[in-house]
């Protein structure tokens, strides 16, 4: 093997003798499944899709606070399997989970286990082939599938996050391999589309990073006939993320089925009244969330020093005790509607819905795709 660098990025040259896959595995470079050897004509097929300089840096992620740049996350599309029209999508991803209140750290870092799920909307879901429909959550689409490789591959090569170091998921889940789908925006058209809810133009191609921590869980839900009982039912599966005596201190996916979509449109719902009755269904009285030596719950050392996640509630006197009817205090799931994102995908027959588990404390973050060049 020689070195050398050509400007950029360092060149590796391999003697043929040399297998190159294992020379990858060796290097720590892989999430365990072979990649794409980097060769400089496939890179450079890559950053051809932007008008972006290779040098550009997109900043510095932690905890290795190694710069990201144009470049190396071409290098890293291209072992995560990327076609080159991908790049533009990548590079968005990239950006989002590299923007400081991502806490891109901190998702590592966590026991919880945290990666990010890539939500895509716009015309380039069309333009490249995002799969929004039919198994759009699972294998078998290689936009879908290598894109959020790509983002995975990024924050292990560079930002460092490596099971056994800084990475310190206690189970893990299959999202640290890749998750990334998109929002079949015209099979729900009575609903805002997720990244319009965000402030983007409808026409504008946005990605979505944020950070869940295991599922998706599936509610099956083949009878209700009312919007009102059908999102109860996805109230009721909501209350048991993370734990069902526990209000939830991060950001959920909700992501519905066409047709529970159908059976949620047809009496005029929107996806604020499908979070009202989430929340509705999924909140209890204080008295009911509480830990006790029989069921685990809501801390009681929480009374005295209120999460900072949760909106105050009239638990209080003016002199800190307890009011005689603390207990009686409805406690929500969420501290506002806003941390509950809803999305449609999947294919026209099923009326399934999934649930993602948040991961508490992150916030996600949209950025704009740039155009085709």
């Amino acid at each position: 093997m020689t070195s050398q660098r050509i400007g950029r990025a360092r060149q590796l040259t391999i003697s043929a003798s040399d297998d190159v896959d294992e020379f990858l595995f060796d290097q720590g470079l892989t999430d365990g499944l072979p990649v794409v050897p980097p060769t400089p004509a496939r890179v450079e097929r890559m950053l051809a899709q932007t008008r972006r300089d290779p040098l550009e840096e997109i900043g510095i992620l932690p905890p290795n606070l190694a710069p990201l740049t144009v470049e190396k996350t071409a290098i890293n599309a291209v072992m995560a399997g990327c076609k080159a029209e991908y790049f533009p999508t990548v590079l968005a991803g990239v950006e989002a989970i590299a923007d400081d209140s991502y806490g891109l750290h901190g998702s590592g870092a966590t026991t919880m286990g945290g990666a990010p799920v890539l939500i895509v909307n716009g015309p380039v879901r069309e333009r490249i082939g995002i799969n929004s429909a039919q198994n759009a959550l699972g294998q078998g689409n290689r936009a879908n599938a290598t894109i959020g490789r790509a983002v995975r591959l990024v924050i292990r090569n560079v930002a460092g996050h490596r099971p056994g170091g800084t990475e310190r998921a206690t189970i893990g889940w299959p999202g640290k391999f890749t998750l990334c789908f998109g929002e079949w925006e015209e099979r729900a058209p009575t609903w805002t589309p997720m990244h319009v809810e965000r402030g983007f133009a409808a026409g504008d191609s946005v990605i979505t990073a944020m950070t869940q921590s295991g599922g998706p869980t599936q509610l099956i839900d083949e009878t209700s006939r009312t919007a009102k009982a059908l999102a109860g039912s996805i109230g009721l599966k909501v209350a048991g993320q993370q734990h069902p005596r526990i209000p939830s201190m991060g950001e959920l996916i909700v992501v519905i089925s066409p047709e529970h979509y159908d059976t949620l449109a047809a009496d005029g719902w929107t996806k604020d009244d499908v979070r009202r009755r989430i929340q509705q269904v999924a909140a209890r009285p204080l008295r009911d969330l509480l830990e006790s030596d029989q069921m685990g719950g809501f801390p009681k050392s929480a009374l005295d020093s209120w999460p900072p996640f949760l909106p105050p509630l009239p638990i209080h006197n003016p002199d800190g005790s307890l009011r005689d009817d603390a207990m009686d205090v409805i406690m929500p799931k969420f501290g506002n509607d806003s941390m509950i994102t809803i999305v449609v995908a999947g294919g026209g027959a099923g009326k399934f819905t999934s649930i993602l588990d948040p991961l508490a404390g992150q916030v996600s973050v949209s950025k704009k795709i740039e155009d085709p060049v």
